[in-house]
């Protein structure tokens, strides 16, 4: 089954008064690449997510971002150090004996350093909501994978229709060679004819030597069948149900499908051949910008 790199799921739970927010995005890469992004008493759960995220995608670039509001469990917490505030506070009455000043404002010691520190919620804690955030993370995967099938699907289409298009230009390019080597027999001939004197007959085992090796230089039957063998082999791939990514396995037969069509180019010493070439290469590139897509 085809399936775009590109997609999107989102999900949220709840469990209690937390509400959990889970966030995937995705897009192309060659391999599978995966961020996390959580609070920070939730980053023990990254080696599960991974895992998690793993089982639905095989290939792409993606990030997921967690998020929990109405929770206690991953809330941070203010907290008074007392034996900081007690140290001010002593300090505040050698002051007041020694200047004989009123030191008395409780605003004061509330902007002193040290007297809060915000500690994070730990792990054990968060474990609480760690069943409705794990089961966040699949749905958000799934509905990923449901967007990321349905563009496949019209990727696909779009992708069958260029090999189709290949596929007729390399019969129409088939076609013509017998023609070309008609003409070429043609203007051999009249090249021959108007050197030799009126008296000489050509020799036509010559003529017919001069065509074969041109026949065989020119040959273009072996690119081909392989180009041909090349586009089927895609056509297959492209209509499989199976799950496994076949965005690598395209990638490497449209590579082989340039490496034939350079050959081709190479051979071809005939302007509509080159026409025909630019034309292949033109979809196969075409091709090519769309197969990096797919997974």
């Amino acid at each position: 089954m085809i399936k775009s790199m590109t997609g999107f799921g989102l999900s949220e739970k709840y469990a209690g008064s937390a509400q959990v927010h889970s966030e995937i995005k995705s897009v192309n890469h060659r391999y599978f690449e995966c961020t996390f992004n959580a609070p920070k008493p939730l980053l023990y759960l990254e080696d599960q997510v991974r895992k998690i995220i793993r089982s639905y995608v095989h290939r792409g670039s993606l990030s997921l971002f967690l998020s929990v509001a109405g929770s206690s469990a991953i809330a941070s917490r203010v907290e008074t150090n007392w034996d900081v505030v007690d140290q001010y506070i002593r300090a505040a009455k050698k002051i007041e004996k020694r200047s004989g000043l009123s030191i008395s404002d409780a605003n004061a010691f509330l902007q002193l350093p040290g007297v809060f520190s915000l500690r994070e919620a730990d792990n054990q804690s968060a474990k609480v909501i760690e069943p409705c955030i794990l089961e966040a993370v699949h749905e958000s995967c799934e509905r990923l994978i449901r967007m990321r099938e349905k563009e496949g699907a019209a990727m696909r289409l779009d992708l069958l229709q260029r090999v189709q298009t290949i596929h007729h230009a390399v019969d129409a390019l088939e076609a013509f060679v017998p023609q070309i080597h008609a003409q070429y027999e043609q203007r051999l001939r009249s090249s021959v004819a108007a050197f030799l004197e009126k008296n000489q007959a050509i020799d036509e085992d010559r003529l017919m030597n001069e065509m074969a090796l041109f026949i065989n230089k020119t040959a273009i039957n072996e690119e081909t069948t392989r180009l041909k063998s090349h586009l089927q082999q895609c056509s297959d791939l492209l209509s499989e149900d199976e799950q496994e990514p076949v965005g690598r396995r395209i990638d490497f037969l449209i590579q082989e499908m340039n490496r034939e069509v350079n050959t081709i180019g190479s051979k071809g010493n005939h302007a509509e051949v080159t026409r025909f070439v630019v034309t292949i290469k033109n979809e196969i590139e075409r091709l090519r910008e769309q197969v990096q897509n797919i997974e």
